[in-house]
């Protein structure tokens, strides 16, 4: 048996989003427990803290918090009491009988003599880190382990304020980090619940706001980059094969290319149980905290669900937060039937809604890209023509081609000049297929700079 505290790394390095200030990263109050055993990660439960309060035991102040196991929130297997304290960069956590149960000095890089598991042992150091060559601090992930087991370990996070992973040698409980798990521990503390019973009229719409989120290493405090929008409408209903459908429009703008997609209708079948996104059912309910583990291919997976209210300009709303041990985040929002989902450092907010017809928040609108050469819109303008809008520093040599995806074809090619500023093209093409997609490449070329880029757009025509 041994236990391999790597896996734990692609956890404690993941950015967190939603939060104004790093420390809130450690806000999280939802744990997973899991064994690693010949290279096999099987998760055997879950865990959530509830902190109580503040309480003084021999002349330093400890944080009384619970902790209940569970496979089923809504089954408690066990409920335990525990105090903490972070002071002086020493470490300390108490049973509900005051006796040590880790007893740390997370200031020292040197071995030392402490308390891991309710044992006086000499405890060892290493850092945690996948970046190479970066500076190591307050930030950076510290593993205390007993000197001659290195899989008895806690790791602490100092500027945190957090005991991020402990492994007592058979199994290791490790806090979940990300906005979504913050998110879902707020709805467990509050305990939260909602319904998507949603009454919308056609004409009723979103906006559906990415956004890019890191930290300022100096600060600590957030920095954000607008990403891109979608704008999603309600136009009205239609019966396909006796079954009724919603029909929606969306369109898109995305800021760090400079390229729009236009209007573009899509179906949500619905019936009275719930309506469909893609292949994906979405149940009407009363919506509230579900954690608990499942069986996904195989393999024991976990299942997170919460509800969240969120503020933006104005428009508060709420929001159903769905979480596995993937990399995706999902959401299901109770008024409108758009659900979405995020990935990586890219966090979506709602800006903007008509529900009713009533308008709330504000909606962002369209900006131009003038520092780099960019490809403004492309759309058909008829079954053989292809017209874009093209926004270019400097005079320039350019050819464009137009691409079937699915018969990797040249379809149509243009080669031209381009004048600085707003250029506009028509390019004639094969017949095109109303609704499918094609691709388009375009390469320049002269004296100051050359190179290439590509884009695609779906036919109306």
């Amino acid at each position: 048996m041994r236990i391999i505290v790597f896996i734990t790394v692609l956890f404690l390095t993941q950015s967190s989003f939603g939060q104004s200030n790093r420390k809130e990263i450690a806000d999280s109050k939802i744990y997973v427990r899991a064994t690693y055993f010949k290279q096999k990660n099987n998760i055997i439960g879950l865990q959530v803290r509830t902190d109580l309060k503040d309480t003084l035991i021999e002349k330093r102040i400890f944080l009384k918090f619970k902790t209940e196991d569970f496979t089923d929130y809504s089954e408690i297997e066990k409920t335990q009491i525990f105090y903490e304290s972070f002071r002086d960069r020493n470490y300390t956590l108490l049973n509900k009988n005051f006796q040590a149960i880790h007893n740390i000095d997370y200031n020292q890089t040197k071995e030392q003599a402490g308390t891991l598991f309710g044992e006086q042992v000499k405890i060892s150091f290493e850092f945690i880190d996948t970046r190479k060559n970066s500076p190591r601090d307050s930030k950076t992930p510290r593993k205390y382990f007993k000197t001659d087991n290195s899989e008895i370990y806690t790791v602490i996070i100092p500027d945190l304020k957090t005991l991020a992973v402990s492994s007592n040698g058979q199994f290791y409980t490790k806090q979940l980090y990300g906005d979504n798990y913050n998110d879902i521990s707020e709805g467990i503390k509050n305990k939260f619940q909602t319904i998507n019973l949603f009454k919308i009229k056609p004409r009723d719409e979103i906006q559906l706001f990415y956004r890019r989120k890191w930290y300022n290493d100096s600060t600590g405090l957030a920095v954000y980059e607008d990403k891109q929008f979608k704008n999603v409408k309600y136009i009205g209903d239609t019966i396909i094969d006796d079954n009724k459908s919603l029909i929606m429009e969306i369109e898109s703008y995305n800021y760090l290319s400079g390229s729009k997609d236009s209007p573009e209708e899509f179906l949500i079948p619905i019936s009275d149980s719930g309506y469909y996104y893609g292949s994906q059912f979405i149940p009407f309910k009363e919506y509230s905290t579900e954690l608990k583990l499942i069986e996904q291919n195989g393999r024991t997976e976990f299942f997170l669900q919460g509800v969240s209210k969120d503020t933006i300009n104005g428009l508060a709303y709420d929001m159903i937060v769905q979480a596995t041990a993937g990399p995706y985040r999902y959401f299901i929002l109770p008024f409108f039937p758009m659900p979405f989902i995020e990935f990586g450092n890219v966090q979506g907010i709602i800006t903007y809604s008509k529900i009713n017809g009533i308008e709330k928040g504000k909606k962002r609108e369209r900006t131009y890209i003038t520092d780099k050469n960019n490809i403004r819109d492309i759309y058909s303008i008829a079954d053989k023509r292809v017209a874009l809008e093209i926004y270019f520093l400097n005079k320039i040599d350019i050819q464009i081609e137009i691409k079937d995806y699915e018969n990797n074809e040249v379809i149509g090619f243009l080669k031209t000049k381009a004048k600085k500023g707003i250029n506009s093209f028509t390019v004639k093409t094969s017949k095109l297929k109303k609704g499918k997609s094609y691709g388009v490449s375009l390469s320049y070329f002269g004296n100051k700079s050359s190179g290439s880029f590509s884009n695609g757009f779906k036919s109306k025509h």
